[in-house]
């Protein structure tokens, strides 16, 4: 089995990417492994979230506007072989795992990223290993949208993920390759995260424990 989590910006910028999105739908149908499928919200539901702060609505709320959007992206990944909804909680991923080919997910709670859930589903399914698809591939020393120079930073241990991203506040819809709160629980569970791009060729060779481009988090005995 495999858990991945696909960064909304992946599938939804300024459009949908529907060519993406059929053809990871094909891998997920064609895939051996098993696949759980966390999906997030994107730019649809940052734009969401942006409107709802100037009417001054609460940040619970807020969360929960994110989480129906990413919902709403992953119903878009549903294949013949899968689950037929979107599970809504870790429980009913786990038990529809035990039935189907693939299952999909969105946000569950408020205050938990997509990143979060994925950690979790891979925590209670005993899973070492989560794949971070995102818009930029991997964890940089700085903002690669914005410096050129920027540096992918391929292999860190826990507490160096943190540090990086410690001083970065926790807001509904942050765009961020990885966050704090799954930090937290991939150490506890000594669960290494991969971070890549879009590619399905550096996918594969994760699954396959091939040398990739990207970044990952875990120390050296995880």
């Amino acid at each position: 089995m495999v858990v991945i989590s696909l960064g909304g910006s992946v599938i939804c910028g300024d459009k949908i990417d529907m060519e993406y999105i059929k053809k990871f739908r094909e891998f997920m149908d064609f895939c051996e492994e098993k696949i759980y499928l966390v999906v997030g919200g994107g730019k649809t539901a940052r734009d969401y979230i942006s409107a709802g702060k100037t009417l001054n609505i609460g940040q619970y709320t807020l969360d929960k506007i994110g989480i129906i959007i990413t919902r709403v992206n992953a119903y878009l990944f549903i294949t013949p072989k899968s689950y037929p909804k979107v599970s809504e909680s870790i429980e009913e991923s786990v038990i529809a795992g035990k039935i189907y080919k693939n299952v999909v997910m969105g946000g569950t709670e408020p205050g938990h990223t997509t990143d979060g859930v994925s950690l979790l589903l891979a925590e209670k399914l005993g899973e070492k290993k989560v794949i971070n698809i995102t818009s930029v591939g991997g964890i940089y020393d700085k903002d690669p949208r914005k410096y050129k120079d920027a540096k992918m930073l391929t292999k860190m241990n826990y507490d160096n993920a943190k540090r990086i991203l410690i001083e970065r506040k926790m807001d509904a819809g942050l765009n961020l390759p990885i966050d704090l709160l799954s930090l937290k629980i991939a150490e506890r569970s000594r669960i290494k995260i991969y971070i890549v791009g879009r590619d399905f060729e550096t996918l594969k060779k994760v699954l396959k424990n091939e040398s990739h481009k990207g970044s990952v988090i875990g120390n050296s005995n995880s």
